[in-house]
């Protein structure tokens, strides 16, 4: 008896084990199915961008128990997107500049916003949406960031030598001059060059550049009518006047750095670091990283120069964040979105951890003063630029697409001091008109 008494016990502790097991792998085979995952978020960021959208993630994290799991690159982050795409894997949120918007739609992966349902949507500038929005008022992307360009100038080279900040081309010019023949780090060497150049045509880098001066010098790439319909406006008296001013620097004065005509911006960015060159017009968030090299006693802020009939004008840009048509989070994804244009992650944003950079550069929230989430008065020059001078790129379908054009017409000009800029020009605007009439919004 005893010992069927033990062997029925036995048998019973065993049932109650397996019972138990069975029970606790029910349990996490539901909580497993339940769990969604992390919320895939690609960001187009350097490393040290990705630790302050770590920071952002963490604080999400514990304010809503949405875990995020990041992917960011920089060279090649479209061609990544296109396989992502080709491959059904795209992830849920894109973080990418604004000049990716007509690109994505086209592409067909990013999916519709309505303002309204944005928690935080009307505390954002107006001059931001409409970074966000296709000509025929469509909107496919929420606005996360601000920008305008501004110039990096040595300013231990320009005391030096005894010379103003420029406040026109003729000035930028005289000082771009001057810093390439007048020793301006006092090394007693010829190896020193006034004006920074990304002259690449990677990801149309040669026409955002020059940008900003075809602004000055009161011109665009289209020019559209009230129905929506464009045309291409290369061939403008200011168009001639900018491309002419930039082959004067490369030709003539030769006050652009080594390789400029080939330059990526991070070529650009290494050749002003280094102290190849001394004046470079880019966006603010180098402030950061030029404040670690050269140094923030070494580099003096200052707003673009006027235009030879006085205007001034900076390119003004962001970036945006997309929604992707696949997603199966919607809803955590909007909350991500909402989460990063509020007052806090706005400030997370402009507030990098050590060794990371902004990702936020102007706060796209009115409730935020730039100087003061910084902590930096640089930015309030910044903020004015923007508000004040900036001018955004062309509101077309596909802007990348339009932008790559122009790079490679303003690249073979400038690529070539024998050229004719006024017939080169011509030409290339034929080209922008065939492009606009691509995208079904040439002026007949």
């Amino acid at each position: 008896m005893k010992h069927a008494h033990l062997a029925s016990w036995r048998s019973g502790a065993v049932a109650s084990l397996v019972a138990l097991w069975l029970m606790n792998s029910v349990t996490a085979s539901a909580a497993a199915a339940n769990d969604p995952g992390p919320l895939r978020i690609w960001t187009r960021s350097s490393n040290d961008g990705r630790k302050t959208y770590d920071a952002i993630a963490a604080a999400f994290t514990a304010k809503t128990g949405v875990r995020v799991e990041y992917f960011n690159a920089t060279t090649d982050f479209e061609q990544r997107l296109a396989r992502a795409a080709v491959g059904r894997d795209l992830p849920d949120v894109i973080i990418n500049d604004g000049g990716s918007l007509g690109q994505f739609v086209n592409m067909g992966i990013v999916a519709p916003i309505a303002r309204a349902d944005i928690v935080g949507g009307a505390d954002l500038h107006e001059r931001a949406w409409r970074t966000a929005t296709l000509p025929d008022g469509r909107v496919f992307a929420v606005p996360t960031s601000a920008q305008a360009h501004v110039m990096f100038i040595r300013k231990d080279w320009r005391t030096r030598l005894g010379l103003p900040v420029p406040q026109t081309w003729d000035d930028l010019a005289a000082l771009a001059k001057a810093f390439t023949e007048r020793d301006p780090d006092g090394n007693g060497r010829a190896d020193t060059y006034g004006f920074v150049f990304p002259g690449s045509t990677a990801r149309g880098y040669t026409a955002w550049f020059i940008s900003s001066f075809l602004y000055q010098a009161g011109g665009d790439f289209v020019r559209q009518g009230a129905d929506g319909s464009s045309r291409g406006a290369l061939t403008e008296p200011a168009a001639i006047q900018t491309l002419s001013f930039f082959k004067r620097l490369l030709c003539d004065d030769k006050s652009v750095q080594a390789g400029a005509i080939n330059a990526t911006t991070q070529e650009a960015n290494r050749a002003f670091i280094s102290g190849q060159a001394g004046i470079y017009l880019s966006g603010p968030y180098h402030i950061s990283l030029f404040d670690k090299e050269p140094g923030a006693d070494r580099v003096e802020v200052v707003p673009a120069p006027a235009g030879p009939s006085g205007v001034r004008a900076t390119l003004a840009g962001g970036e945006l964040a997309f929604i992707t048509k696949t997603t199966r989070r919607r809803a955590d994804a909007t909350r991500f979105i909402e989460f990063l244009i509020s007052p806090e992650g706005q400030s997370l944003g402009t507030r990098p951890p050590q060794g990371g950079l902004p990702v936020v550069r102007l706060p796209v929230n009115r409730n935020l003063d730039a100087a003061t989430a910084h902590q930096d008065p640089r930015w309030a020059l910044v903020a004015d630029e923007y508000l004040q001078h900036g001018k955004p790129l062309p509101l077309v379908p596909n802007w990348a697409r339009l932008q790559q054009v122009a790079a490679d017409g303003f690249n073979a000009t400038l690529a070539r001091c024998s050229s004719n800029v006024a017939a080169d020009l011509q030409a290339l605007n034929l080209k922008i008109d065939a492009e606009l009439a691509k995208q079904r919004v040439r002026a007949r």
